[in-house]
């Protein structure tokens, strides 16, 4: 491995494992065995650090959403699979677990941003996805960018929140009635 690679794994079990704010520049050299210079030749600090794996974990939900992607399915019931699956790799992933775990504490400064930035980042597949289904007139015209917010925010407050158990297919079952 090179040197960035193993920069790149150390920050990225460190953050897993202790979240973003209590993880420093210096311990990340110290893991990686590299000087907090080197670090700095790969990524502009820390916060860009951070949001390298913000999108890593983007790039893995748009690898699941293209291995399960069935354009024969209505429209409802795409969103619905893709924002299951969405939801539920956010659920699995330590890294976000640990982010959202933050926001809620006390010391949630720095990382409101990085969850917001991935939350946005879905909303806005969700909202191209509306907009195509507009343009092909599949779908009546709408405001695509407050309706992706709404679906989102319902399947996250379900997939989060609700108290039952939820299994994939009584979730799309019950969500386009």
């Amino acid at each position: 491995m090179n040197k960035k690679e193993i920069i790149i794994e150390k920050a990225r079990d460190l953050f897993t494992t202790y979240g973003y704010k209590k993880v420093s520049m210096d311990e990340i050299a110290r893991e990686a065995n590299v000087t907090k210079k080197t670090i700095y030749s790969y990524f502009k600090d820390k916060d860009s650090m951070f949001l390298y794996f913000i999108n890593e974990e983007l790039e893995k939900i748009k690898t699941e959403l293209e291995k399960n992607k069935n354009d024969d399915l209505p429209f409802i019931e795409i969103v619905a699979s893709d924002i299951y699956h969405i939801l539920l790799l956010r659920k699995n992933s330590l890294l976000i677990s640990n982010i959202s775990k933050e926001v809620n504490s006390k010391n949630a400064t720095g990382c409101e941003k990085f969850l917001k930035s991935y939350d946005n980042s879905i909303m806005d597949y969700i909202e191209k996805k509306i907009k195509t289904e507009i343009n092909a007139k599949r779908i009546k015209k709408c405001d695509a960018h407050l309706i992706s917010f709404s679906i989102y925010k319902v399947f996250l407050s379900i997939m989060f929140e609700y108290d039952g158990e939820i299994d994939e297919e009584s979730y799309k079952r019950n969500y386009y009635i």
